[in-house]
This record gives C-alpha cells, structure tokens and sequence, in this order.
C-alpha cells in the first residue's frame, strides 16, 4: 500500500509539508476523505487520509474537542490541514497531540487544490491494487502449476523459495520440523530447530508467547526480517504450520498475498501424500483384515506373500499387531470426529519415522496396525513395540483429552500366527483394567496368569464356580463385599506387608488387620498358608475377569 511517506514524494504534494507526527510516516494509505466540517468522528475508518480545511477548529470549542479526539484515537493513517482559509497556521496543540500520538500532520498551501490530493493518492492506490492483483493472478498460475506436478513437498518448497525471495519451514502439528528450505546466510538449520544469528526459534515457545490463535495470520520480525506465519488446514485436519521470511528487510501487502497461495499449496500437497496413503490404506487394509481374521486352515501364505509384496509389504518378516482404542469418544467434546481417521494419521506419522514397514487399519473409534518387529531377543522386541506405542500415545495426547488404550500382541514370523497376534493385542486393551499398575500401553505378556483365564474363557468354561470355592461368603448374597475382595488383592500383592498395603488402601494399619479377620472368617483359608494365599490370588483374579467379560 501507498505509506504517507511515499504520499508526500508525489509531484502534487510537493509543496505540502510534514509538521508533526514524523513516527507514522510508514502508516499505510487506504482511502482519502475530503471534509469541510468533522461532526462525526465514528464514521472515519482505520487507515484513511483525511483533508480537511479546518472550519470551525480555532474559534468552535466542540469542533476542535472533537478534532483532538479524532487525533488521539489513531485510526487515520495521517490528517492533511489547509492553512490560509480558516486557520493562518497550525495551531501548536495539534501539532503537540499529533506528536504524542504519532500521526503523521501535513500542512496544505491553499494555492494546491482538494482535487489535485486526493486525485494524486487515489490514482497511486488505485494503481497499486491493479498491479497487486496482477502479481497476485501471477503467483497464483506459479502456484496452480506446481500444485499440478508431482515433485513432492522439498522440491515444491525450492521453487516456492526461489519465486517468493524466502526462506521456508514447514512444521508438522507438533511444532516439530519436518521440511525447509534456507536463503538465509544468518540461519542454521538442524534437523530439529531453527537458529537465527545463533538465537533458537521455537514455534511451540512462540505461539505460546504470543497469546494469539494458532489458525491466525501471525506477523513479526526475526531480527531485522519480516516473518510470516500460518497454519497448514484441510477440513478438520491441521496438518502443521509455515513460516516464511523474506530476505528483504520490510514487508508488503503482496507478501500476506504469496503467503495465502503458499498455504494453500503446502496444504494440497499434504492432501495429496494422504490421498495416496488412505488408497494404500484401503488396499493394505484388505489384506490386514483377510489375515488376521482366517483361520490357519483357509489361509494361502504364498498368495498372502505375493499380495503383500505386490503393495511393498513383506509378510516373511516378524510381525506384531498393535490395537488402540479410544475409550469414551466425544466424552470431552460435542464433536463428531472420525476418530480413526486421526488415529491413523498420528500413528502414521510416528510409524514414518521408524525404519520398519508397518500397515495401518484404521476402524470407527481405534486402529489396528500390523508392524514390523526387528529380529532379535524377545525383551528387544517387546521394548521396541513399547517405544512406537509410547509415540503415538504422546501424539495423541497432545491434541485429544480422551483416554487412549494400547494393547500390543505378540511377535510372530508366521502369517497364520498373526490373528493370534491381534486377539491378543485386543485382550491387551480389553483386560487392562485388571491390572493393579494402571497404564495405557500393554504388553499380552503384562496380562500373566491372566492368559490361563483367556484360553479357559474361549474354551467355553465358566469360572464362576471356581472363584466361589475359595471366595466363599464374600461373593455370596446380594451384596459382594467388593472393599474385602479389593484389600485382599491389595494385601498379596503388596507381599502381605502390613504396612505397605495400609497406606495403598489409606486406612489405618488396625482397619486392615481387622479387614484381614474377616477374609479369613468368610473364606474360612488362613492368610498364615502359602497354599491358601495362592488359591486365594487366583480366585480373586477369577472373579475380577469374569465380571470383566460380563461388564
């Protein structure tokens, strides 16, 4: 836009001078107003050139109240008076507000007429917007040819940084970098921060800091440079941020303009890269669900290989199923979102970044996916599949309050073993409730004797006799005495420490003692027998899981 300062090198306002003010001469010009008389001071709008005469601001005490007030409020970008018609000179009260407030206050000869102003600043700004809109149309053909190439998103951010004159960064939705490119010399570039002239850049610091949405237009300087910063959206998704900042040391309109059309390419982009992997999803996923719901004797592992093989997954490799489920979808939010959807794309972000192929399945409220374990100790294995799990659930904390569960099956190299595989990353999830160390990520392993429960419970068995043997009175009836049955699990899994177990249940160390008579009383075991604690623990891990399946 046309700043007072460029306004006032004009040929028409030769003869104008700048009296006060002089800190707003780079206020942009959006509009010129021409007024005999201000009456109205509401109907200015921001950025507008007001010339006035000056009818009635010296002898009108409500005329220059009101002028003053005009003055102090720092809408206009500057304030043209006439001297010679109604007011000789200047008075030194304006000159002093307009100093104070830093409004640019020009003096007019009457010998230059209202016509010749505004007619010079409206032909600069009319003039300025049509070569705005051609740079724009411009960018924008620039931009619709490169959206229609596949050079994938680096490629696409060096041509954008050639043809802007900046230096790119494109974050990921947890404020980590994941693509630039550098015109800087003053910058470095690690693979994780920004430095300007050895000062670290951090996104997440910033928009903290400046108390801003996330999905605003953010403006600021690095240094001497102007920086642009935006959100990267698509429908629901927000797939990360761009910063973009110029080599030249002040900014344009046009830059605001080449910012929006970037955006909306990086976001195609993005919607490209999923486009591909929710196809690749869908093929993949077909597989998935074929094998891990087969039983072993319908199953052609040649021809499961080759299709896998066909859609770059190799299923000779160990593999593990990983199952995560959100518990209570919408509980903190009226939103209907497409949980699996998000699911998949936080999983497939953390899974990119391993070096292991891995199919994702994504399902209404969880996601199953089938991973590949390096070929190494069982513990390895299973720490490895911890760790991927881990990434996840801090990924998806960071966006969602709602509770995610992560239950890992176990490593199998043989594809019919691979249903096994989920049913147990599913047990996993379902059964870890049962645990007295709450967690969101379980192993089939942590489940323990639990397993024996499961093959009992797919057998067809009931447990419910079992339990009652050893539990006696305190299932019978009614009313369980689930405080007893809780203090009792507490108890031995505390190794019967007195002490330990009171202070897990917040009671005093005599409540529980006389908790303790009354198991023995109702179970009629003694806690003193090795053999009746055992029994005593696997009924009470009995009970729980068969009012876990009933639940």
């Amino acid at each position: 836009m046309l700043t007072i300062k460029e306004a006032m090198k004009l040929p028409a306002l030769k003869e104008t001078k700048l009296i006060a003010g002089h800190s707003g001469i780079d206020f942009p010009i959006k509009w010129v107003t021409t007024v005999e008389i201000i009456e109205d001071t509401s109907r200015f709008q921001n950025g507008e050139f007001l010339v006035t005469t000056g009818f009635g601001l010296i002898e009108n005490e409500a005329y220059k109240k009101r002028f003053l007030k005009l003055i102090n409020e720092k809408k206009l970008a500057g304030v043209a008076l006439y001297t010679g018609f109604y007011i000789p000179e200047i008075p030194s009260f304006f000159i002093e507000a307009a100093n104070k407030a830093g409004l640019p206050l020009i003096e007019i000869p009457k010998t230059i007429n209202f016509s010749t102003v505004t007619k010079a600043i409206l032909e600069q700004i009319a003039n300025r917007q049509i070569r705005l809109l051609e740079d724009s149309l411009s960018i924008h053909k620039e931009m619709t040819k490169l959206a229609l190439r596949n050079d994938g998103l680096q490629q696409v951010l060096s041509k954008l940084s050639e043809l802007t004159g900046s230096s790119m960064f494109v974050f990921d939705d947890m404020y980590q970098l994941s693509a630039h490119m550098k015109r800087h010399k003053q910058m470095q570039v690690t693979e994780s921060m920004i430095y300007f002239k050895d000062k670290p850049f951090i996104l997440k610091h910033y928009l903290e800091n400046s108390g801003t949405s996330t999905n605003q237009l953010h403006r600021f300087k690095l240094d001497e440079f102007p920086c642009f910063l935006t959100s990267v959206q698509t429908g629901e998704f927000t797939y990360g941020y761009l910063l973009m900042v110029n080599e030249k040391t002040y900014s344009s309109e046009m830059d605001e303009v080449i910012l929006e059309h970037v955006a909306t390419l990086i976001g195609i982009e993005f919607m490209k890269d999923y486009a591909i992997e929710e196809t690749k999803v869908r093929l993949q996923g077909e597989l998935v669900e074929e094998i891990l719901h087969l039983q072993k004797n319908d199953l052609d592992e040649n021809m499961a290989l080759r299709r896998g093989l066909k859609l770059g997954f190799d299923l000779s490799k160990n593999q593990a199923v990983l199952f995560a489920k959100v518990k209570d979808p919408g509980r903190y939010s009226n939103d209907q979102n497409d949980w699996g959807q998000h699911l998949h794309y936080i999983a497939s972000q953390q899974f990119s970044k391993l070096d292991r192929q891995y199919i994702l399945l994504p399902k209404t409220d969880a996601l199953v996916a089938l991973i590949e374990v390096s070929e190494s100790s069982k513990t390895v294995a299973k720490q490895q599949l911890k760790e991927a799990s881990e990434r996840i659930l801090e990924h998806w904390k960071f966006h969602f309050q709602e509770q995610l569960t992560i239950g890992i099956g176990k490593t199998y190299k043989e594809i019919e073993k691979l249903s096994r595989s989920g049913r147990e990353a599913e047990y996993a999830v379902q059964y870890s409730s049962l645990l007295l160390k709450k967690t969101n990520i379980i192993h089939f392993d942590d489940l323990g004797f639990y397993h024996l429960l499961i093959r009992v419970q797919e057998a067809g068995l009931s447990l419910d006799h079992y339990y009652q043997q050893y539990l006696g009175e305190l299932v019978q009836g009614k009313s369980h005495r689930t405080d007893l049955i809780l203090t009792l699990e507490t108890y031995l899994a505390q190794n019967c420490h007195i002490q330990q177990t009171a202070a897990k249940l917040y009671i005093h160390r005599h409540t529980l003692k006389y908790r303790l008579s009354q198991i023995e009383r109702k179970t009629g075991l003694s806690m003193q027998s090795a053999d009746d604690r055992l029994n005593l623990h696997l009924a009470v891990m009995a009970y729980k899981f068969f009012h876990t399946i009933k639940s």
